[in-house]
């Protein structure tokens, strides 16, 4: 069973995934004590250390590096908000450069794969240089890099969340990756949506109530029962609707209008059943925090199927060996 070390860990949500495809994850780490306790929830008999990686000197050895860096600076929220400003911006925020905290690990461990997720905004960020600096850094120690932009509905995730991840194969490892195809959609399984995963008694101290405010009110923020869900994103205040009442109304431009007296939004267990994480996984602190740590997960159907052909890879070479 290949072994795995996972960066920049969360709540453990591509971990889950990768576990369930046949990997052992054998330590984690993160900065946010609230993700940690997430963590451990999901994942009690895994070493999880709660520190700023930076202070890590030393990683345990392991044939996968798993790693989800922080990517605030790349999110299409940020660059709304820098929208007008000097790119230097992006440059500056220190969160865009913990790559090199996992290039670190990387060279210390020397895995045979390593497996990364971010925003679909650090493909164009500044001309895609963030993108191309990783590549380049990857590259040079001897990894082949496949990226790909995926969208979690393909995969029977009940959201439309778009992602890019790369997948990095040791060159001497002898093994072309290629991503799994979708396995959703037209001609393949059905579309999951909300009426398949929102079935569960909610409780009010479970919901965000914060009054909807302009900014809330720019777009649709409610999806019909039959479809998947808006992406389930960390800031509690901009969690989608849930479906039932009538449907949001656009007005103009930037401007829509919530009809009818059903209007709130998604609880945050919700919101784990929409992003498929186990619902043992328990998130303490306040409501802010669990919104957050779930938000910023990764569905583990994608650690579980992105991880798949290298699993499959591993067994085929033990029954060679053996």
């Amino acid at each position: 069973m290949p072994t795995a070390v996972s960066l920049f860990s969360g709540c453990g949500g591509f971990d889950w995934g990768a576990q369930q495809a046949g990997v052992d994850i054998i330590w984690a780490n993160d900065v946010d004590p609230r993700a940690v306790s997430a963590y451990q929830s999901v994942f009690p008999n895994v070493p999880v250390v709660l520190d700023d990686i930076a202070n890590i000197n030393e990683f345990p050895q392991a044939d996968i590096i798993i790693g989800c860096y922080p990517c605030t600076g790349f999110s299409l929220a940020a660059r709304r908000r820098a929208r007008g400003q000097n790119q230097r911006d992006l440059i500056q925020n220190e969160t865009n450069f913990l790559y090199k905290q996992y290039l670190r690990a990387v060279r210390e461990i020397n895995p045979r794969y390593i497996f990364i997720e971010n925003v679909r905004g650090m493909i164009s960020a500044n001309n895609g240089w963030f993108l191309n600096q990783q590549l380049e850094a990857f590259n040079s120690l001897g990894y082949t890099i496949t990226y790909k932009l995926l969208d979690a509905s393909d995969f029977g995730v009940a959201q439309t969340r778009k992602r890019i991840f790369l997948v990095g194969v040791r060159n001497d490892v002898g093994f072309d990756y290629a991503f799994p195809e979708p396995t959703h959609g037209v001609g393949k399984h059905p579309i999951q949506t909300l009426a398949d995963v929102v079935n569960q008694p909610f409780e009010n101290d479970d919901i965000c109530e914060y009054p909807f405010h302009g900014h809330y009110l720019t777009r649709n923020r409610k999806r019909d029962w039959n479809k998947p869900s808006y992406t389930i994103v960390a800031d509690s205040h901009h969690v989608p609707l849930h479906p039932s009442g009538e449907p949001m109304r656009y007005l103009y431009k930037d401007t829509w209008t919530l009809q009818g007296d059903i209007n709130r939004r998604l609880s945050w267990k919700e919101c784990r059943a929409i992003q498929g994480l186990p619902d043992h996984m328990e998130v303490d602190g306040p409501l802010s925090a669990k919104y957050r740590v779930v938000g910023n997960a990764v569905p583990p159907t994608f650690g579980n199927i992105l991880v798949q052909p290298v699993v499959a890879f591993e067994q085929g070479q033990m029954s060679t060996q053996a």
